[in-house]
């Protein structure tokens, strides 16, 4: 176990500070990843960038054309290897299996592909379905949520910043078997308002985090993507396409959250002395890069794409045992309307401590999610 948390320590280093001039020139590649995927014609193929996780990979589909035949191309880390081979047409009427190699041959990673067809916006979740994510490197073992499509494939809608911290918990534990899903900072628990439901915890970096700057870790919940980045709070992609003709007007659901004992405020700049939690939802412009259609966690609500806003207010962030209702309206931002001519984004975020994208938190704060429901309207 040493061993393996030496290694989570070496591999932690080299993402924050991409310290390829450790490793001597002539020394082989270690890494097994894909980096970019594409379908030709893909800005006509698919209503948002290809979907690249840990390791998964998601095609979403603007329509079904008939057949499920596609050939996807990838590219992977320098001298890597993928069987099968990029450009290789497949039937992905059930999701294909791709394995990396790396260039030394000593690490090699199972991606599953698949291709949904986009049957438009889901905007009910009740947090009945989870899969749990296995790493090698370092070893966890973490939720990740997802929906069905009437075709029976996962539909991943809801991320969490999980595979961030997965880079930390190696170091964090004394024996890899303590690396479960109630680990991390999101997971899914049993005992929600209807069924199981999302749990969301502030946790502890350790020294490793504190040194680099980012000594908590907020649980979080987003509609969107995760792609690990650093700055890390960049690594979260909020939005998918809003494919409804009526505007979003309420964000509705059940909580209870219970803040942590003692409030950090690691950026110094904080006017908070107790730890609450938050909420929201965000429609927001689509544009005609499929790359750029996302808000990152530094978004502010300054984009000037933001069409329209529902967060949580103190009405609703208050501590409680109990499963407690919210109902948040939608407000117009700038004198913005909803065009049910134009396509647009959106996302729904929540996190167990309102400032841990700047680092402020309680560790312990713990917000418990279920029941999330967009209520749309008429058009304007």
């Amino acid at each position: 176990m040493e061993q393996k948390r030496i290694l989570s320590f070496m591999i932690c280093m080299i993402l924050l500070f991409g310290l390829n001039s450790c490793i001597k020139e002539e020394a082989l590649n270690t890494e097994a990843d894909i980096e970019q995927a594409s379908i030709p014609n893909d800005d006509l193929m698919l209503s948002t960038a290809p979907s690249i996780g840990n390791n998964t990979i998601i095609f979403k589909l603007k329509r079904f054309s008939g057949t499920y035949l596609h050939a996807p191309e990838f590219v992977v880390t320098s001298g890597a290897s993928i069987l099968p081979e990029s450009g290789t047409e497949l039937d992905f009427s059930v999701p294909q299996q791709y394995t990396v190699t790396s260039q030394d041959g000593a690490w090699s990673k199972t991606y599953t592909v698949s291709f949904v067809v986009d049957e438009g916006a889901d905007f009910y979740a009740a947090f009945e379905n989870a899969q749990v994510v296995d790493t090698d490197n370092p070893v966890g073992h973490y939720h990740q949520f997802f929906e069905l499509t009437a075709q029976g494939q996962k539909k991943f809608i809801w991320e969490t910043a999980n595979e961030g911290y997965n880079i930390l918990a190696g170091t964090l534990v004394g024996d890899e078997k303590d690396l479960v899903p109630s680990f991390y900072p999101t997971s899914q628990v049993t005992d929600g308002y209807l069924g199981k439901a999302a749990k969301l915890m502030t946790k502890d970096t350790g020294p490793l985090g504190g040194m680099f700057g980012s000594p908590l870790a907020a649980g979080n919940l987003f509609v969107g993507e995760f792609r690990l980045t650093f700055p890390t709070v960049n690594s979260t992609r909020f939005g998918i396409p809003y494919n409804s003709d009526t505007n979003p007007i309420a964000l509705k659901g059940f909580f209870k959250y219970k803040a942590g004992e003692k409030f950090l405020n690691n950026s110094k700049t904080s006017q908070l002395t107790q730890d609450t939690w938050d909420g929201y939802a965000i429609l927001f412009e689509k544009t005609a890069d499929l790359n750029k259609n996302f808000l990152t966690g530094t978004h502010g609500f300054k984009d000037a794409r933001i069409v329209s806003v529902a967060r949580i207010g103190s009405k609703e962030q208050i501590e409680t045992d109990k499963w407690t209702a919210f109902n948040v309206p939608f407000s117009f931002v700038d004198g913005k309307t909803f065009d049910p001519a134009k396509e647009y984004m959106y996302t729904i975020v929540f996190s167990s401590s309102i400032e841990g994208d700047i680092f402020n938190g309680a560790v312990g704060s713990t917000l418990f999610i279920d029941e999330v429901e967009l209520v749309t309207g008429q058009k304007k």
